[in-house]
């Protein structure tokens, strides 16, 4: 049987989310989709909880493996589905009853390889049962496309949060280009390079300022943590392999992709300490010294408190001058969500 849409769930030690997450899938307006989910050698009680939800929905379908990271599952989950489309939730995050109704719809209405939606940062409440969402809406700081578009046409999502959840590609496109995530151990930012394989070869996406997931912030084990310095820096090497094997080179979007990557760097700085320097600082100098100066001065998109600090990155002493500054003006760094 084919579906509307093809729901992935790459799961691992979520017992406490994870109910949530599920009842927001299950209880869709569009009834018309599978849910695929891969326990990645969970060793909590997230495995009972889905085999309990299998017995009660057909539409669920639960794989069992050995940990090999987010990546590794989502692959699994896109060669499994059978949906026309396809989305990717987080189990630790939940949505909208109507998400996948509406985001269909869209996806029809406009032959979409993708359709993209606004979401909401959600924090889990101390003191009360519910939580506090704010939404994120792009369109409050930038001109958002009204119709169908490409990449070139709005670089700017490039900087925006990969937020590779909040959107349903259609299974054609991802097989046409062979898209797939990256393996990495953990979390690993995979998000990264899948976000900038799939907008750069989209001929056809489409935007949407409603909001129908909701991203929790307040989970200690998030995949947005760093937990490996490395991983902004190795996603953004396959980045830019992957750019220059397609010969994607347009300046906005390399342009964009930069005001990413500064910002990696000063999260980095932020969350490292001082005896990690020395081993972050070959990866940042690497970053920075691939970064092309006339796209860094001369793109209007490129801000001069950017320059600023692309100019501080270029050596040793600037960075440690930046990491006491971020450090001193955030008492409590934590690195989570850049």
């Amino acid at each position: 049987m084919d579906y509307k849409i093809s729901v992935i769930v790459p799961i691992y030690n979520v017992e406490k989310y994870l109910t949530e997450c599920l009842d927001s899938i299950i209880n869709q307006t569009l009834e018309d989709i599978e849910i695929i989910c891969i326990n990645d050698g969970s060793t909590d009680s997230s495995k009972q909880i889905l085999e309990k939800y299998q017995t009660t929905d057909k539409r669920i379908i639960v794989v069992n493996k050995t940990n090999a990271g987010y990546g590794a599952a989502c692959n699994i989950g896109l060669r499994l589905a059978k949906g026309e489309y396809i989305s990717i939730i987080e189990p630790d995050d939940f949505i909208s009853s109507k998400m996948y109704d509406e985001m269909y719809k869209l996806a029809l209405e406009n032959n979409a390889d993708i359709v993209k939606s606004c979401f909401y940062e959600y924090k889990d409440s101390e003191t009360d049962t519910k939580g506090i969402a704010e939404k994120i809406n792009w369109s409050e700081s930038y001109k958002m496309p009204e119709t169908v578009f490409k990449l070139n046409d709005c670089p700017q999502f490039l900087y925006f949060h990969p937020s590779v959840w909040s959107c349903i590609y259609k299974k054609d496109f991802l097989n046409t280009h062979n898209i797939k995530f990256v393996e990495a151990k953990g979390a690993g930012w995979v998000d990264n390079p899948f976000q900038v394989q799939t907008l750069s070869q989209a001929q056809r996406i489409f935007y949407t300022d409603n909001a129908y997931y909701y991203y929790r912030l307040t989970n200690p084990a998030s995949s947005s943590n760093i937990v490996n310095i490395t991983n902004p820096f190795d996603r953004s090497d396959e980045i830019h392999e992957f750019l220059e094997k397609n010969n994607i080179n347009d300046n906005n979007i390399i342009a964009h992709l930069y005001k990413r990557e500064l910002s990696y760097i000063q999260t980095v700085l932020g969350g490292i300490s001082s005896d990690l320097f020395y081993f972050a600082y070959e990866k940042i100098d690497k970053m920075i010294s691939r970064m092309n100066k006339d796209i860094l001065y001369k793109n209007e998109y490129i801000n001069d408190i950017e320059k600023h600090f692309y100019e501080q990155c270029k050596t040793k002493e600037g960075m440690f001058s930046l990491m006491k500054k971020i450090k001193e003006k955030n008492k409590n760094v934590v690195v989570i969500n850049c």
